[in-house]
């Protein structure tokens, strides 16, 4: 498991380009831990309107969660994920 920094694990996330990976975060409405099998690049099902905002500036990344729809990962709730055949743990920061 290589250890990574959370924006090193946002430009990896980012770069999946339709690939599947599975992530591990803490949700933002509770704390609690969620993993997800998902990809990026999904455009079935879209209106073709798009967000009303940049969910990339919010600090979240669009995917396609197998069997379920769209979702959002909270890039700085990050714990873990496995992506290109590599385990990647990103670690707590501490606070001061």
């Amino acid at each position: 498991m290589v250890a990574i920094s959370k924006a090193v694990a946002s430009e990896v996330l980012q770069a999946t380009k339709g690939t599947f990976f599975s992530v591990t975060f803490l949700k933002r409405s509770d704390n609690s831990v969620r993993t997800m099998t998902c990809r990026t690049g999904v455009r079935k099902y879209s209106t073709g309107e798009g967000l009303k905002y940049n969910a990339l500036e919010q600090g979240l990344l669009p995917v396609w969660e197998v069997n379920v729809g769209y979702k959002m990962i909270p890039l700085t709730n990050v714990v873990s994920f496995n992506a290109f055949g590599a385990k990647f743990k990103v670690p707590a920061t501490p606070t001061i």
